[in-house]
């Protein structure tokens, strides 16, 4: 009899032991994907205030694009036909070619952050989709009557009221309802 205590004695230590390990497990993992989201908002954040910061420089350099033509402008109407040609000829194209070529240098800058925000914003997408993923393969059941979750969650995907799962199973309303939140589908 003492014998038989002590091993279900050390069979109940086990089982706490085992317990404490997964939920250490899940907590790491889960600490991880926080760690990781917190990575991608930032790298999302940066890459927004780079935007931000490119279209205030391209409208800057707009506005001295705008008052250098201005001044060029009030130049040119003050000399004589001959000044102006020759003004045109010289001083625009040498002083509106360096400004030009930042506007450019600018606009590619800017498409350049464009598009790696939309790449982002895939990448994001995806690890949803990946994290909900892994959040079915991860499930593991709780019920002690070994019912099929994951035909519980494959019947509601493929539209199967909540109803018609338990009469179809032969299990209760609640059990599915249950798995489903579990599953966080409800």
């Amino acid at each position: 009899m003492g014998n038989e205590m002590n091993i279900v004695l050390w069979g109940g230590v086990g089982v706490a032991v085992a317990f404490i390990l997964l939920i250490v497990y899940l907590y790491l993992k889960e600490s991880e994907s926080n760690r990781r989201t917190r990575r991608y908002e930032k790298s999302i954040e940066e890459l927004n205030k780079e935007a931000y910061r490119l279209q205030k420089r391209i409208k800057e350099q707009e506005s001295e694009l705008e008052r250098f033509k201005v001044s060029i402008k009030a130049q040119i109407y003050q000399d004589t036909r001959l000044e102006m040609k020759n003004l045109l000829d010289t001083n625009l194209n040498a002083q509106v070619a360096p400004l030009r070529n930042d506007m450019e240098s600018l606009k590619s800058q800017w498409q350049e952050t464009k598009s790696v925000l939309e790449n982002v914003g895939h990448l994001e997408n995806k690890i949803f989709a990946l994290e909900d993923r892994v959040k079915e393969f991860a499930y593991t059941p709780t019920s002690s009557t070994n019912i099929d979750e994951g035909r519980i969650i494959s019947m509601f995907k493929d539209g199967w009221s909540v109803d018609s799962i338990a009469k179809e199973l032969r299990i209760g309303k609640g059990e599915v309802e249950f798995t489903l939140k579990f599953a966080n589908l409800s």
